[in-house]
């Protein structure tokens, strides 16, 4: 009775190194998964606003919205930071930290209009410094 020999391994997956200002695997993964989540903050405020009918700056009255391109400003730096996270793209905490910049600038424009969506924006911003600055512990040195 003769057994057939076992199939090769499959090949190993391989990665491409990791280079001094990338993050480690953990770290990258936290982050691109918390801006993940201030992007669908925002969703929510977007979804609040048009439901209680308060408008945000970008958002504008519900007679008169503002344009889809002025309605997507706020989700431009969060969405772009959580795809460079995904790429483990060098200096993520730095990207992290002007994101959170932008999105705190969103949120005070908001403030004298609509408070409470205001608010809710900063903090939002103020989750991604905190977790970009924290991150930086994760960075990959020479």
């Amino acid at each position: 009775m003769d057994v057939a020999p076992l199939p090769p391994p499959p090949p190993a997956v391989v990665r491409p190194p990791r280079v001094a200002g990338q993050l480690t695997t953990g770290w990258n993964t936290v982050f691109w998964m918390v801006w993940a989540g201030i992007v669908a903050g925002l969703v929510g405020v977007w979804y609040s606003a048009r439901v209680t009918g308060f408008s945000t700056w970008w958002l504008g009255p519900e007679a008169q919205p503002r344009s889809i391109v002025v309605s997507l400003v706020p989700f431009i730096a969060p969405i772009g930071v959580a795809l460079a996270g995904l790429r483990s793209v060098r200096r993520l905490p730095l990207w992290g930290c002007l994101a959170a910049l932008v999105t705190a600038i969103v949120g005070a424009a908001d403030l004298p209009r609509v408070a409470g969506y205001g608010v809710a924006e900063l903090v939002l911003a103020a989750a991604g410094l905190l977790v970009s600055t924290a991150c930086s512990a994760g960075l990959l040195r020479r």
